[in-house]
């Protein structure tokens, strides 16, 4: 585990053997690799509710690498409308034998978040498709998958929602105090308007888990600001 979180507490959420056995291993060594930034901010989330706040970033990192990794905008489509569906089916008892999707019904389902919200996050990737600008059905699902995260840390939604849209536009300006529970969100959306900060100097971007990120995320955390 990164220096900075040494004296955290937090268990570690990476795999402890060489071999990947659970879903949520699976999830976490995913999440690890596409988002670090999210990864490292699950680490402050209650024990209990970490492996749930997993699988809601693993689902929308998922659909982000779908649109990454399309070449083709029909393929891409047809990629996030799979996603869609099977998550729509699992508010009918229908668990594809996918190791993210049965994370999702082991631990947001019983959490009251249902398959068919999590479908709506496909609206937030599919105008990304083949854009080279951000569509507002992008922040606004930022906003979305924010609030179900809120709703995850006991924390108020609205609050999550506006966070979420900040942390997709990177700007983080103008925000109230956020209570603890939602502390790790504000520290996305600062590492978010940190980045943006950066771009608009001309400075290349910071690689992933950096201790300057960490610290940030750690500062922002602690400080609620």
């Amino acid at each position: 585990m990164a220096t900075s979180f040494a004296h955290s507490g937090l268990a570690p959420l990476e795999p402890s053997g060489p071999l990947l056995t659970t879903n949520l291993d699976l999830a976490i060594a995913e999440l690890r690799q596409r988002d670090r930034d999210r990864y490292l901010a699950a680490l402050y989330a209650p024990a209990g509710v970490r492996p749930a706040l997993i699988a809601l970033f693993g689902i929308d990192a998922e659909l982000g690498a779908v649109v990454a990794g399309t070449t083709e905008p029909m393929i891409g489509e047809i990629r996030l409308a799979w996603w869609r569906e099977a998550l729509e089916g699992l508010d009918t008892g229908t668990v594809p034998a996918q190791p993210l999707l049965q994370l999702v019904a082991a631990e947001l389902l019983p959490r009251g978040i249902s398959g068919a919200a999590l479908a709506g996050l496909e609206d937030r990737w599919l105008g990304m498709i083949g854009n080279s600008e951000v569509p507002a059905a992008h922040v606004e699902g930022g906003g979305v998958l924010f609030g179900l995260a809120a709703r995850l840390l006991g924390g108020d939604t609205v609050l999550g929602k506006q966070l979420g849209e900040a942390w997709v536009t990177g700007d983080g300006a103008g925000l109230p105090q956020v209570p603890s529970p939602l502390r790790l969100l504000l520290g996305l959306v600062r590492l978010a308007a940190r980045d943006v900060a950066r771009a608009e100097q001309g400075s290349p971007l910071e690689p992933p888990g950096s201790l300057g990120r960490q610290w940030l995320l750690l500062k922002t955390i602690a400080l609620g600001r």
